[in-house]
């Protein structure tokens, strides 16, 4: 385990899959953790960061700053801010503060706080920009992101949801891990587990498991815990084993964009690179769901 406070910064679309709900509980309930901030990003951030705010008043976080972010992708611009799937479980209206962009927010808190890890659960729209912005700062920032899949070129949605702000993230950031969808796949929460969540009667987890059953219904997918590998993995690192190389993203392929591409050549077996980055090849899902269980409720 960690030892000492990490401090980090989430960044997160919360409000459609149930993964980035379980993924801040988590966080919120950890000890090792000084959360800096909260912000959101994808479509309709403003709603986002009201269920953020919601979330963090449940588990008696009302202090955390939270930022509604960039909505839109950096090139392509949808003309709708879709309501998030979950949103109907709010029960009161939050005002969400628009003193600072989330931008901002990400730029002041990586200035201030030297070895601030971002944890990134969602498209890297706010990223990309703070790193258009303050290059230098940005570069330095410990990053930790769920997105990509490493071992096909299949674009996985966060990365598809805007491919050209993770160009920007995946080329420039000096010091990046990423958990591609060929392993968080395995991080579904089975049966058994949501049962024994059921039967705990608590007010936070009756929240949570009633954002599960709108997530169910409405999309039929199964309950899959994605985001929350980052949080276990700063909890406890030898849950998973990483390899150290070298990716970016496919911009201009019709069925290929916003897939994860390796830098390198025919020629050397090990490519070398002046920036950390690793991508996980293997979790271990016993002690994934023991994370879990153990910081969820």
């Amino acid at each position: 385990m960690l030892e000492g406070k990490k401090k980090i910064l989430i960044d997160t679309d919360l409000g459609d899959d149930v993964d980035d709900a379980a993924a801040i509980m988590m966080a919120l309930h950890s000890a090792e953790f000084e959360i800096i901030g909260i912000t959101t990003v994808f479509q309709n951030t403003e709603k986002r960061a009201e269920m953020v705010l919601d979330l963090c008043e449940k588990c008696g976080k009302k202090d955390i700053p939270v930022y509604a972010g960039h909505g839109k992708p950096l090139i392509e611009r949808p003309s709708y801010e879709k309501e998030p799937i979950q949103y109907e479980i709010l029960e009161k209206k939050h005002v969400v503060n628009r003193k600072i962009s989330a931008v901002d927010f990400i730029i002041q808190s990586a200035t201030d706080i030297p070895g601030l890890t971002i944890v990134e659960m969602g498209a890297m729209t706010n990223l990309a920009m703070a790193f258009y912005k303050e290059p230098e700062i940005m570069e330095q920032v410990n990053i930790i992101a769920m997105g990509g899949i490493f071992n096909q070129s299949i674009p996985e949605w966060n990365m598809k949801c805007d491919p050209e702000a993770a160009r920007i993230v995946m080329d420039h950031a000096k010091h990046l891990i990423m958990f591609g969808l060929e392993i968080t796949k395995f991080c579904a929460l089975p049966e058994n587990i949501l049962d024994d969540l059921y039967k705990e009667r608590k007010e936070l987890i009756a929240y949570f498991l009633k954002g599960v059953e709108v997530f169910r219904d409405k999309t039929g997918y199964p309950v899959t815990l994605h985001d929350a590998i980052l949080i276990a993995y700063l909890l406890n690192p030898d849950i998973v084993k990483l390899k150290k190389s070298d990716y970016t993203i496919e911009l201009a392929g019709g069925m290929t964009r916003g897939g994860i591409v390796l830098k390198g050549n025919m020629y050397h077996l090990d490519m070398k690179t002046r920036k950390e980055f690793y991508f996980a090849e293997s979790i271990d899902i016993t002690a994934f769901q023991k994370i879990v269980i153990e910081r969820i409720s």
